[in-house]
């Protein structure tokens, strides 16, 4: 008989309740972690479709942007080199490249064969060059090779043409050369510019250029030809030494040396060879010297010959000059005497003051005395002027003074008075104003009357009617300042530059009230310069007057001149 099932303690029942909450919790949160996984592939589906694009979309297109610039970059650089090559200049430097240098020299050999003219063309290779690119670097060569390049074209003329050859070389074309040893010239002051740029250049060390010079049409007549001279010349150059300069000498004074000097390079000599080809090449090295000495004293004796055959035409040309000039002088000279010996103005003058009223008989004495004295003075210039005899002393006559002290205030009061019957026949005013100290000059009064009055009619001739003319005295320093202005029609500048010297006329004042020889504003000027002193005249323009000043040493410095 089957036992019957013993039934659950209160303990066993307990633990199985807690048992199905415990189970109830469980699936809870696993229905909670579920909807946390439906949420999580939902935000992956969504970052998937949206922002993941987006940050690839952007990231594709900026390194396709980069891709492009460094495209664009390459094409730039392609560019800037293709233009470079296609206007002729090289990359580094920006001097000529080959091709550009050879059109040029192909041209200037045109222009030298047509003109019948000469040029040069130095080959300047860099001694030492090779040191500095391989213990600096390639950066620090192109640098120096770009500060050779200006230090080249600081030395040349903007007409010559400089350009890269390649690597450290360089050709320089003078085009139009006056002389052989301009060439020289130019090539000594090559080596001084580049060795002050050495000094002050910590990069350059011991950089120095050896030059080669050839010339057209003496060494060759092709553009090809004439470098491989130069070339040739500055191998030469190198064998005396870094920074040698050397002109290219025909292959005929080296015959024993063949192809390879021909060519520009040094020979490998054998064991057997090397002592005869050293002999030959410090035989060529002096040959070269002698040449260069030679021509150089070609060069000058040339020069000597030119400027002794020069001097010999000058000299022609100075004696044909003087003679001419005498001639002038003493023509000049009897002109001056023939207007001094005129006896028209004085008698012109006194008409003028006897015919001005009715009662002209009172003027009688003043206008005898105006004639004696104008007399008096004409014949004293005359009998100066045409004192010496022969024609050799009359060009060298000068005019002779009877200097004394004299008050300018009194000159100027005597040559009003003699002026006065001109000023009033033309209605014009004479203002005066002089310095309230009393001033002395140590001068001739003849002279120096002459000289006044001359520029007092003047003034009163070339001003309108009823005019005011203005003389003043003013002491200015060591001088008497004497200013005589009108108001009339003026000077222009042209006529200003000649107006005291022979003949020098003002166009538009030719045929104004009377016409003279045009010699009294000469005669003004030597006076007043016989006198130590100066004369000057100044005017705005045509038709707004002048000034003319005349400034005379005072008494002490007069005395001390």
């Amino acid at each position: 008989m089957d036992a019957l099932p013993t039934p659950p303690t209160p303990a066993v029942a307990e633990a199985e309740q807690e048992l199905s909450r415990i189970t109830q919790r469980v699936e809870a949160m696993r229905a909670v972690l579920v909807q946390l996984l439906q949420d999580v592939v939902r935000a992956e589906s969504f970052l998937g479709e949206s922002q993941s694009v987006q940050l690839l979309e952007a990231n594709e297109q900026l390194v396709l942007s980069a891709l492009g610039a460094q495209i664009d970059s390459e094409s730039a650089l392609q560019a800037l080199d293709e233009a470079a090559r296609t206007s002729g200049l090289d990359p580094l430097t920006q001097l000529a490249n080959r091709a550009l240098a050879f059109d040029r020299l192909e041209q200037a050999i045109a222009h030298a064969k047509r003109q019948g003219t000469q040029l040069a063309l130095l080959f300047v290779d860099l001694d030492k060059f090779k040191q500095i690119n391989d213990s600096k670097g390639h950066a620090i060569g192109d640098q120096v090779l770009r500060q050779v390049a200006q230090c080249l074209l600081s030395a040349v003329r903007e007409s010559d043409t400089v350009s890269r050859h390649g690597g450290d070389e360089f050709l320089i074309l003078l085009d139009d050369l006056a002389q052989i040893k301009d060439a020289l010239s130019v090539a000594e002051k090559l080596k001084e510019v580049l060795g002050e740029a050495r000094a002050s250049n910590e990069h350059w060390a011991e950089l120095s250029a050896s030059i080669g010079i050839s010339i057209y049409p003496r060494d060759a007549d092709t553009a090809t030809a004439l470098i491989a001279c130069a070339d040739q010349a500055m191998y030469i150059a190198k064998r005396q030494g870094p920074g040698g300069i050397s002109f290219f000498v025909e292959n005929a004074a080296f015959p024993e040396l063949g192809s390879p000097w021909a060519a520009g390079t040094a020979a490998e000599p054998s064991e057997s060879s090397e002592p005869s080809v050293l002999a030959l090449q410090r035989q060529a090295a002096e040959l070269t010297q002698r040449l260069a000495r030679q021509e150089k004293s070609q060069l000058l004796l040339q020069e000597a010959n030119e400027q002794l055959v020069l001097a010999t035409l000058s000299a022609l040309d100075l004696q044909a000059a003087a003679a001419a000039a005498q001639q002038r002088q003493g023509d000049f000279i009897a002109s001056v005497a023939a207007e001094l010996n005129d006896p028209v103005s004085p008698i012109r003058l006194a008409m003028t003051a006897l015919g001005r009223q009715p009662d002209a008989a009172s003027l009688l004495p003043h206008a005898q005395e105006m004639m004696t004295q104008q007399a008096a003075q004409i014949r004293g210039f005359v009998s100066d002027l045409l004192h010496p005899l022969d024609a050799s002393a009359k060009a060298k006559a000068k005019l002779l003074l009877n200097r004394q002290p004299l008050s300018p205030s009194a000159l100027l009061d005597h040559c009003a008075q003699l002026c006065r019957p001109l000023l009033e026949q033309r209605q014009q005013q004479l203002r005066r104003d002089q310095a309230p100290e009393a001033l002395q000059v140590y001068g001739d009064a003849q002279r120096l009357t002459q000289a006044i009055s001359n520029l007092l009619s003047n003034a009163s001739r070339y001003s309108h009617d009823g005019g005011v003319i203005q003389m003043t005295l003013q002491r200015a320093g060591d001088q008497a300042l004497i200013t005589i202005s009108d108001v009339g029609i003026g000077i222009s500048d042209q006529a200003l530059q000649t107006i005291f010297e022979p003949f020098g006329r003002e166009a538009h004042a030719v045929g104004v009230h009377g016409d003279a020889l045009g010699l009294g504003l000469t005669v003004v000027r030597e006076i007043v310069e016989a006198h130590g002193g100066t004369v000057r005249a100044s005017s705005p323009g045509i038709g707004q007057g002048c000034q003319f000043q005349v400034s005379l040493p005072l008494l002490g410095q007069a005395e001390q001149g």
